[in-house]
């Protein structure tokens, strides 16, 4: 019981669309009408600033940590062994499904890459740090947030197959089972950012203190 009770906890908390919320209530704006209709960080960046958009990764990036944490302590209190990693991993999923499919705004949601990243450092933080290297040295390199972030998902499931043995831990193939599933799920949520990438349309991340290009 206590397991699905951190299963509704995580997709509710991942529901919350602060990237809405921080347009609405900061910028007096629907992002959903702006730039790439996206409630994510990146287009709350490119409509409103770096400021909401900081805010908007801390927020989204916050509640898939929060939603880890709690679960860790609510199952920790109904059972002695401590949860494995593939049961965090799956609760942390829910916060993610939560903010791509969220109940509040009839389902259609953001791309999940803050709430991964936060997931991660919640459940197995050297994985985390290695999504967080790829997606800043894309970014460096390229500009492009999309790009970074289909890198990042493309390295994550490889990653944590070999990352705990280099580690001396043993491998987590229920981690890196439900990584893959994930990586899948937010690689298709990136399908349009794919096919302009393709097509060379794919713009750079720009303020609007900046002329953007897409």
């Amino acid at each position: 019981m206590s397991l699905l009770i951190s299963l509704l906890i995580a997709y509710l908390l991942g529901s919350i669309p602060f990237g809405l919320l921080i347009g609405r209530f900061w910028l007096g704006v629907d992002v959903r009408q702006q730039g790439s209709g996206n409630i994510g960080m990146t287009n709350v960046m490119r409509v409103g600033g770096k400021l909401p958009g900081a805010l908007t990764f801390i927020l989204d990036f916050g509640k898939a940590w929060l939603a880890v944490v709690i679960a860790e302590l609510v199952l920790l209190e109904e059972s002695s062994p401590e949860p494995t990693l593939g049961i965090l991993m799956l609760v942390g999923s829910f916060a993610i499904l939560g903010h791509v499919f969220p109940v509040f705004l009839r389902f259609k949601g953001g791309k999940g890459i803050s709430c991964q990243i936060g997931m991660l450092l919640a459940v197995y933080y050297p994985l985390a740090l290695v999504g967080v290297g790829t997606w800043l040295l894309m970014f460096a390199w390229k500009k492009i947030s999309s790009l970074s972030a289909i890198v990042m998902l493309c390295l994550l499931p490889p990653v944590s197959t070999v990352l705990p043995g280099m580690m001396t831990e043993l491998p987590t193939w229920d981690l890196t089972a439900i990584q893959a599933a994930l990586s899948l799920l937010l690689l298709y949520c990136h399908r349009d950012n794919l096919r302009r990438l393709r097509e060379g349309s794919e713009g750079v991340l720009r303020s609007p203190s900046s002329p953007t290009s897409s």
